[in-house]
């Protein structure tokens, strides 16, 4: 990925690492692994990745977020304002959160520190999906920065939990497809290009 777009970063899904590669690479390279369930937390903690690597994802289950923050984590992906309360209640430092698409916005507070957005692509995700997904976190970027929220990175996931497997070929024109939706889109709105990270497997 960064061979086609030096600045764009990589993240794995959790369930990616039951292959031993990605496992050995993600633990090598200390690559951000994304956790979508409780599942997925079992899992990486039953393979010992460090919890500074992690971004989990909260869902509606509010024992899962406690779960994380107790593992250590402290970046999450939040979509409703429950998820900001619930993190508020069970961390004890301060905590990075992205914001969903359906959480333009969250209340300041000591230990909440918003630090970027995510978007979704389809549960598959070709180059256009994931394109459209990088322009319409752009658009929330710049509609953040008028509301006092400024995020500096982008998150880029597919919807689905499961391990679509990529040819280089396919990984390579979804980067390039991200990378010149960025180009345009800060052209257009007039950003500084934030940080993004594709997290494809």
């Amino acid at each position: 990925m960064r061979r086609v777009a030096p600045d764009v970063g990589c993240a794995v899904s959790a369930r990616a690492l039951v292959d031993r590669d990605v496992l050995l690479w993600v633990q090598r390279s200390a690559t951000t692994v994304l956790v979508l369930d409780d599942t997925g937390l079992d899992l990486v903690q039953s393979v010992s990745v460090r919890p500074n690597q992690v971004v989990f994802r909260a869902g509606d289950c509010p024992d899962s977020i406690r779960r994380a923050v107790h593992h250590g984590i402290t970046r999450f992906i939040v979509g409703r304002q429950e998820h900001v309360d619930h993190l508020v209640e069970y961390a004890r430092r301060t905590t990075f959160v992205y914001l969903g698409p359906d959480l333009p916005s969250v209340s300041p507070t000591r230990r909440i520190v918003v630090v970027g957005l995510h978007a979704d692509t389809g549960p598959c995700g070709n180059s256009a999906d994931w394109a459209n997904a990088a322009e319409h976190a752009l658009c929330r970027t710049a509609q953040a920065r008028t509301l006092g929220t400024p995020a500096h990175r982008i998150v880029l996931s597919r919807s689905a939990g499961t391990v679509v497997p990529l040819s280089v070929e396919r990984l390579d024109s979804i980067v390039r497809a991200v990378d010149e939706a960025l180009r345009q889109g800060c052209a257009r709105w007039r950003l500084a290009r934030p940080a993004v990270t594709i997290a494809a497997l």
